[in-house]
């Protein structure tokens, strides 16, 4: 049996413009923290926006 290394936590692929991986990528080493943080609080963002009316 795989235990879930990540409780909590589902992943899924996307696909994006290389140039755009590479930019997040980048964006997430300046400011120190996992590529997985950045684009979770990113959609976050983007969805918390959109859900408000």
């Amino acid at each position: 049996m795989v235990t879930d290394p990540r409780p909590g936590k589902a992943q899924f692929n996307v696909y994006l413009p290389h140039t755009l991986v590479t930019r997040v990528k980048h964006l997430a080493i300046d400011e120190g923290t996992s590529l997985s943080a950045l684009v979770e609080a990113a959609l976050t963002e983007y969805a918390d926006r959109k859900e408000k009316p």
